[in-house]
């Protein structure tokens, strides 16, 4: 037998998979719970189980698997099935998402940091998520809901001497020309996180 060549690297992994494992029996042990509140009326009252079905999730620690009941009531008024996934509802999961939103919103804390997509995904190097997800993140982001540009909260951005400073990114936008593949650099606005202000508003009138 041979000696480690990488001991704390090894017990790292042994770590990873210790707590993936960990997350995946709590959610397994959460998702009896809510069956036995539901069967005890204390929950999801009016609801039928129709099915069970499985989906793969993404966090922190990496990809698990989960079991996921379907509730389902009729709604008389709407004359429509009303359906709930109650374990996807305490995950903060909408309709066909699969990342959990801890991670969600530990991506979205970097939207107005300008950190490149690589450098972010290093941040999280056991979730198995790609720069075009996170890109689309990104792009889906209700900024209304974001803290730090929302105008619920009042939250005033100062400019220094006026000037605002706003984060560009490149992309190469595949076109064609004479019929062969070309690739265009384009630059776009990736971040627009702040408010415009006009200089002449914040004067005073004489």
């Amino acid at each position: 037998m041979e000696l480690k060549q990488n001991l704390l690297e090894d017990y790292k992994k042994d770590k990873i998979i210790e707590t993936n494992n960990e997350t995946k029996n709590f959610l397994i042990e959460r998702y009896n719970e809510i069956f036995k509140l539901y069967q005890q009326g204390q929950i999801l009252q009016g609801y039928k189980v129709i099915s069970k079905l499985s989906k793969t999730i993404k966090t922190e620690y990496g990809d698990i698997p989960i079991k996921r009941r379907l509730y389902v009531k009729y709604d008389k008024e709407k004359k429509e099935n009303i359906n709930r996934y109650s374990l996807d509802e305490e995950l903060g999961l909408k309709k066909y998402e699969r990342i959990e939103i801890n991670l969600k919103n530990k991506y979205m804390s970097f939207i107005g940091d300008g950190k490149r997509y690589k450098d972010i995904l290093h941040t999280t190097e056991n979730a198995n998520i790609s720069e075009r997800t996170i890109s689309n993140i990104f792009k889906n982001a209700d900024l209304e809901e974001t803290d730090y540009i929302s105008n619920k909260n009042n939250n005033k951005i100062k400019i220094p001497n006026n000037v605002l400073y706003i984060q560009i990114d490149g992309a190469f936008k595949p076109m064609r020309e004479n019929k062969k593949k070309k690739k265009l650099k384009i630059k776009y606005f990736l971040r627009l996180c702040m408010l415009v202000l006009i200089k002449k508003s914040q004067q005073k009138p004489e």
